[in-house]
């Protein structure tokens, strides 16, 4: 085969790992960063230089595989959906922190897979290896539990201040205008469910919605602020139609 292709084909799966499978791919990073302490610390002290290329040669190769891993893990959640649905529902809540908190559960799973292979730290009732996985696995799964709500408290989006349209209330707003000698009525736009066509009496028969309203057209802000402008204009041309018509006013003395 060809060297440059087979590097050409290698460059290409390695970036489809890091593209397609982001999240997995820094898990295989933050792993060989702790296998590599791992052997620094436990295993092989005292050499860094073989280390460190034993850790490089190990994350080449994960990563290399990366995609066809990801392929049978896909295929294997399927049958595990079928099989375990307990264990499906349990998987799929801690994957949705991991989505929406990828840093921290890197964290947490870089810590606790460091821990597993820190075998002195261990107390030794417990050091001996598949029941350290065992204890791993449910500590870094406990920790994202309860990790998880409080990184959705503090990422939180803080609240938006209230709407508001002018310092100015109706009432002054009237008593300004009607000063400057402008006794003109307030327009705003309408946007209503209305029905279209020369229709006779359409309630009656009843009506059904085509297409999206005004909320989902302009969004929830600013279907607010149409709202406050519309309530703000009734109250004004209130106001003004008492000044404008003398009558009206004297019929709401009277009362």
């Amino acid at each position: 085969m060809d060297p440059v292709r087979l590097v050409a084909s290698w460059h290409d799966l390695v970036s489809r790992a890091f593209t397609e499978h982001t999240l997995a791919s820094a898990v295989v990073t933050i792993a060989a960063i702790g296998i590599f302490v791992v052997l620094q610390q436990e295993l092989r002290p005292y050499r860094l230089a073989t280390n460190a290329a034993y850790a490089a040669l190990g994350w080449l190769v994960s990563v290399s595989v990366l995609v066809y891993v990801m392929a049978a893990l896909r295929r294997g959640w399927a049958l595990l959906e079928q099989a375990l649905p307990v264990a499906a529902r349990v998987s799929a809540y801690l994957y949705g922190i991991v989505d929406r908190h990828p840093i921290l559960a890197l964290v947490i799973v870089g810590a606790g897979t460091t821990a597993y292979f820190l075998e002195r730290l261990w107390p030794r009732s417990v050091s001996w290896g598949p029941v350290r996985a065992i204890c791993a696995a449910c500590g870094i799964a406990l920790a994202i539990h309860i990790a998880g709500p409080i990184a959705d408290l503090v990422a939180a989006e803080p609240l938006k201040p209230a709407v508001r349209l002018t310092a100015v209330p109706p009432a002054e707003a009237v008593t300004r205008a009607i000063k400057a000698g402008d006794t003109r009525y307030l327009s705003v736009p309408q946007c209503v469910d209305q029905v279209v066509g020369e229709v006779p009496s359409p309630w009656a028969t009843g009506v059904k919605a085509l297409g999206p309203n005004c909320r989902d057209s302009l969004g929830d802000e600013a279907a607010l602020r149409m709202h406050l402008h519309q309530a703000y204009a009734a109250e004004y041309n209130r106001l003004m139609h008492k000044h404008n018509n003398p009558a009206v006013a004297a019929s709401v003395k009277a009362e």
